[in-house]
C-alpha cells in the first residue's frame, strides 16, 4: 500500500478505508504511521480478537480444494441475503474457482492471528485521526459489538450502523454508505 501511494505520487495526507482483513491492514498503516492519514474508515473490519472467524479457521490446516469453494459460496450467499442474485453470487465466487486463489486464501487463513490487531490497540487509542465505522448489524463474525467497543475506546470515532445488512453492507445500502464515506472524507 505504501508503494502504491508512492507510485501515484500522492503528496500530503490521504483518506484511508478498509473492509474485512483490508481493515486490519488499514489499522496497521494508521497505527504504525506508515502513511500520512487524514481520515480513517472501516467497514465490517476485523477488530481486536474477532478473527479468524470460525468459517475461516476451519481451513487453517491447509487444503484449498473444493471445500474452500463450497464454503465461500455458502458464506457469500448468507452475507448477501436479501440482495443475493445468482449473478451477484457468481461475481463474488468466480475468482475462487481458480486453484491458485484458493491456495492463496488458505495460506492467509493459516497465517490469521489476532495478536496482530490486538497489538495495534494502544497506538489506535492514542490516534487523533478522525475515524468512521460503518457496520452491517447482522454480521455474525465481525459483530457490531466489536464496532461499538472500538467506537467507545478510540478517540474521534463515529459509528454508523446499517440495518438488515451483514458482512458486506455495501451491497445492501450502497448509496447510504457511499454518501457517508464521501461526506466523511470531504469534511
Amino acid at each position: 500500500m505504501t508503494r502504491f501511494v508512492s507510485a501515484l505520487n500522492l503528496s500530503g495526507p490521504i483518506a484511508l478505508a478498509g473492509h474485512d482483513i483490508g481493515g486490519a491492514i488499514a489499522q496497521y498503516l494508521l497505527a504504525r504511521n506508515r502513511l500520512d492519514v487524514s481520515r480513517f474508515a472501516l467497514v465490517n473490519s476485523v477488530l481486536y480478537d474477532s478473527w479468524p472467524a470460525p468459517h475461516v479457521a476451519q481451513f487453517r490446516g491447509g487444503g484449498a480444494g473444493e471445500g474452500v469453494l463450497a464454503a465461500r459460496r455458502q458464506a457469500i450467499t448468507r452475507v448477501l441475503a436479501g440482495v443475493a442474485s445468482e449473478s451477484l453470487i457468481a461475481d463474488y465466487v468466480d475468482p475462487w474457482t481458480d486453484e491458485r486463489v484458493r491456495r492463496s486464501w488458505a495460506a492467509l487463513a493459516g497465517a490469521a492471528d489476532n495478536r496482530y490487531t490486538l497489538d495495534l490497540v494502544p497506538a489506535l487509542q492514542r490516534s487523533t485521526t478522525p475515524k468512521l465505522l460503518i457496520w452491517g448489524e447482522d454480521d455474525l463474525h465481525e459483530t457490531v459489538e466489536y464496532a461499538e467497543r472500538f467506537a467507545s475506546e478510540m478517540p474521534r470515532t463515529t459509528l454508523i450502523r446499517i440495518r438488515n445488512a451483514d458482512h458486506i453492507p455495501m451491497e445492501n445500502a450502497p448509496d447510504h454508505i457511499g454518501r457517508a464515506l464521501a461526506d466523511f472524507f470531504t469534511a
